[in-house]
């Protein structure tokens, strides 16, 4: 009961902290167990709490032994977030002996009864694109389930990639990537044949499956040409892609992150080009204080002078609105940032501590603002109106921002254009330039593809 509870307020929190979570491939997710789920593990707390809201059975958790500690808490972790210590050697006093043994058994249990477990298998979490060295537990679990019960054990193991698009900030976007589940009784006979040997296959067998649900990026300065291409050319590549529309972005991202990998050893030259050509862009749009947006063609073909000003009047309409959002949103919605900050400097750590902060703040500040409304009116109708107000009015005040800001960086467009219509005329120049470079790129590495 306590678990469902918890697990209806953390899939709410999680629908407010991301704009948009994408699942792709839910139709792989078996209904019951024994099951263990396998995924990359980026970004802390995070990553377990969006897999245990997609799962429609309840989720057993394998988490380093350092976040236990005491009776009570160990009580509360064990009981309440089903979470299992597991012993790392780097996390245990020099010359004491891990455990781990007896956490295998406690999991063969627990799987033989039908149930999932949730297990992170680099070990470590680090906000990057990449995947660090995966570790044999899951394999030596999985096998470990199946041979205790003679391989009439049905253990399957889904893999789950979480790709996030900017993971620490509130209202980013989260993709989770969901491969066919493995079925461990396909590997019995390598087992028995050599149980080393396919514990070591089945680990290389689930990485492989982990980097085709990923955008893994080798390199910081490939990061950033992913950021810079795709805003210049992933409405041109989303055309040409017959995918559902949810799919479309990471297949470009990964498509392009893949190109990019290509060109580093098939052609440097032009992937250096490019590079500096981006750059420079880029560096131009920042000092003129703009953005790339405003100098597609779809933005420049419209009236931006009678655009800003229509939206300058929807701007004045809903300013009261936006107010009231303010006045009932704008206190519980700070303070979890500043504890995010002043809690921990990893920057892996700070979205969770966000999201788990804003359940207490929001919490906190609408019981008190209801209480008062309540003492002051005596009235429940106007507090069930402010129950159902106050949460639209909060997202509306974000929304409001961002035509603000839309209408400043198209006002401030207008302005350069006035004064220095051939600084914009260059701009829009090169920028064609670079769509030219992507999309002859794009065609040969395709082309490398086809033959």
């Amino acid at each position: 009961m306590v678990y469902a509870f918890l697990k209806l307020l953390v899939k709410l929190a999680t629908r407010i902290f991301f704009r948009r979570i994408t699942i792709n491939n839910k139709l792989f997710i078996p209904k019951k167990g024994p099951l263990i789920v396998v995924a990359n593990h980026p970004n802390t707390f995070m990553d377990p709490v969006l897999i245990g809201s997609i799962l429609s059975q309840q989720v057993y958790f394998l988490a380093k032994s350092t976040v236990f500690g005491s009776p009570f808490k160990d009580w509360i972790l064990g009981n309440i977030f089903n979470m299992i210590p597991v012993y790392r050697k780097q996390d245990l006093p020099t010359g004491a002996q891990n455990d781990n043994q007896a956490v295998f058994k406690k999991c063969f249990s627990f799987l033989a009864r039908k149930g999932t477990l949730l297990i992170f298998p680099e070990g470590t979490s680090v906000l990057e694109k990449k995947l660090r060295e995966i570790k044999t537990g899951t394999a030596r679990i999985a096998l470990g389930a199946a041979k205790e019960n003679d391989f009439e054990l049905d253990v399957q193991i889904l893999i789950v990639g979480i790709n996030y698009s900017e993971g620490e900030k509130f209202r980013s976007d989260v993709t989770l990537n969901i491969d066919a589940p493995i079925s461990i009784k396909d590997w019995e006979d390598a087992y028995k044949t050599n149980a080393h040997d396919a514990i070591n296959q089945l680990t290389n067998h689930i990485r492989e499956k982990l980097e085709t649900q990923l955008v893994i990026i080798e390199h910081k300065a490939h990061e950033r040409l992913l950021q810079q291409a795709a805003l210049i050319f992933k409405s041109e590549l989303a055309e040409t892609l017959d995918l559902p529309e949810k799919e479309k972005d990471f297949r470009i991202d990964k498509g392009i992150t893949e190109a990019l990998k290509y060109f580093e050893t098939a052609d440097a030259n032009l992937l250096q080009s490019l590079s500096s050509r981006l750059n420079a862009y880029f560096k131009k749009l920042d000092l003129l204080g703009i953005q790339d947006g405003l100098l597609k063609k779809s933005n420049l073909q419209t009236n931006i002078f009678t655009k800003s000003i229509l939206v300058i009047l929807f701007l004045l309409g809903g300013l009261p609105i936006w107010l009231l959002g303010l006045i009932t949103n704008y206190i519980p919605y700070k303070i979890p940032a500043q504890i995010a900050k002043i809690a921990s400097k990893h920057i892996e750590y700070r979205a969770p501590i966000m999201m788990i902060s804003g359940m207490f703040t929001f919490g906190f500040y609408y019981t008190v603002m209801i209480s008062l409304t309540l003492i002051f009116t005596n009235n429940w109708l106007i507090v069930l109106g402010i129950l159902l107000i106050a949460p639209l009015c909060g997202f509306f005040v974000l929304y409001y921002w961002n035509i603000v800001i839309e209408t400043k960086n198209n006002l401030r467009l207008l302005a350069i254009i006035n004064k220095e219509r051939q600084i914009i005329k260059d701009l829009i120049d090169e920028r064609k330039i670079i769509y030219s470079i992507l999309k002859d790129a794009k065609e040969k590495y395709l082309g490398t593809l086809e033959s």
